[in-house]
C-alpha cells in the first residue's frame, strides 16, 4: 500500500440553486488542520473569557454587597458613638442612685461583695488580702447579637436601665422619706440625767395628792442642767404656760410634738429648726414644781403618750 501525501488537496465547489457560475476553492489538508485548530483555540479562548466574565460579575456582585454592609456598618458605628454619652449618663446616675440607696438601706457591707455568685478557685484573695469574686467574661446577647442589630440591642438595654433607674429612684425616696420620718421621731433622752422622778400614767399629785393623770415623764436633776431636742422639729412654742413654768413645744410632723416644762431658761425662739441633740433650754424649777426637774411629753396629734417608749439610748 501507497503512503497518502501530506499535501493532498480537496476541491470543495459552490453552485448556485438556480443556477449560475461554479466557485470552486483548492484546499490544502495542512491549511484545513489549521482552521480546524484556529477554531478549537477561539472555542477555548471564548470559553475562558467567559468563565473570567462569571467569575469577575461574582467579584463584583460581593463587592457591591461589601460595600453598602461596610455603610451600614459605618451608620452603626456613628449611631452608637451617638448614643454612648447617654448610655454612660444613665450608667452613671444608675450607679449614683444606687450608692445613695445603698447608704440609707444600712447593710453596712460593700455592694459589690452582695450577691455574688460562687467563687472560682482562681483570684479568690488579691493582693490586699480580701476576697474578691471572679469577674464573668463579657458576652452575651450583646456580643453574640447580629452587628446591624446592635442599636436595637443597645436601645433594649437602655431602655431597660432606665425602667430600673426609675424604680431606683422610687425605693430611694421611700428610704429618704423613711429616713426623714425617723430623723423626725423622738428618739434620744432629753437630758442626761437618768434619774426619774414621776413616770407616765396616773398617780397623786404631788402638791394636792388627788389621783389625777401624769402625762409625761419627769427627770430629775439640777437646775441648769442642758435639755436637747429628742428629734428634728420646729419650734411651735416658748414661754410661760401656767403650772408648766417655762416651756418649749417642738413640732415634729406626722402630729408628734414634745413638749418641755418647768424650765429655767429657753435657748431657742419659736420658728427656729432644731436637730436632734441640739440645745433647746435649761433644766428649772419654775411653774407648779416641787424641785428642778424636767417634764417631757409626747404627744401624737394632741393624745399623751409615754415618753419612754421614745427613748432609745
Amino acid at each position: 500500500m501507497q503512503p497518502r501525501p501530506l499535501n493532498r488537496r480537496y476541491i470543495i465547489m459552490i453552485t448556485a440553486s438556480r443556477g449560475g457560475p461554479v466557485r470552486r476553492f483548492v484546499v490544502t489538508r495542512a491549511s484545513l488542520w489549521s482552521v480546524v485548530s484556529l477554531a478549537c483555540v477561539a472555542v477555548v479562548v471564548l470559553l475562558g473569557v467567559a468563565v473570567h466574565a462569571l467569575a469577575i460579575r461574582r467579584t463584583a456582585a460581593e463587592t457591591v454587597h461589601l460595600t453598602a454592609e461596610n455603610q451600614l456598618l459605618a451608620q452603626v458605628h456613628d449611631t452608637l458613638i451617638a448614643d454612648l454619652p447617654a448610655l454612660r449618663r444613665t450608667a452613671q446616675r444608675a450607679e449614683l442612685s444606687f450608692a445613695q440607696l445603698w447608704s440609707k438601706s444600712g447593710v453596712g457591707i460593700e455592694p459589690r461583695m452582695l450577691a455574688v455568685g460562687p467563687f472560682e478557685a482562681e483570684g479568690l484573695v488579691g493582693s490586699d488580702g480580701l476576697a474578691r469574686p471572679v469577674a464573668a467574661p463579657v458576652g452575651g446577647a450583646v456580643l453574640d447579637a447580629d452587628p446591624l442589630a446592635l442599636p436595637l440591642e443597645l436601645e433594649r438595654i437602655a431602655g431597660d436601665g432606665t425602667q430600673a433607674l426609675r424604680e431606683v429612684a422610687e425605693l430611694l425616696e421611700y428610704f429618704h422619706a423613711a429616713e426623714r420620718r425617723l430623723s423626725h421621731t423622738p428618739s434620744i433622752r432629753p437630758t442626761r440625767s437618768i434619774w426619774t422622778t414621776s413616770a407616765f400614767g396616773r398617780r397623786r399629785d404631788p402638791i394636792t395628792h388627788e389621783w389625777l393623770m401624769h402625762k409625761g415623764l419627769d427627770l430629775g436633776g439640777q437646775i441648769g442642767m442642758e435639755i436637747h431636742a429628742p428629734a428634728d422639729g420646729v419650734v411651735i412654742y416658748t414661754g410661760r404656760r401656767g403650772g408648766y413654768g417655762l416651756t418649749v413645744v417642738l413640732h415634729h410632723g406626722w402630729g408628734l410634738q414634745t413638749h418641755f416644762a418647768h424650765l429655767n431658761a429657753i435657748r431657742v425662739d419659736v420658728g427656729d429648726r432644731v436637730r436632734r441633740g441640739q440645745l433647746i433650754a435649761d433644766m428649772g424649777n419654775t411653774g407648779k414644781s416641787t424641785g428642778p426637774h424636767l417634764h417631757y411629753e409626747v404627744r401624737r396629734w394632741g393624745r399623751p403618750l409615754d415618753p419612754s417608749r421614745f427613748i432609745l439610748d
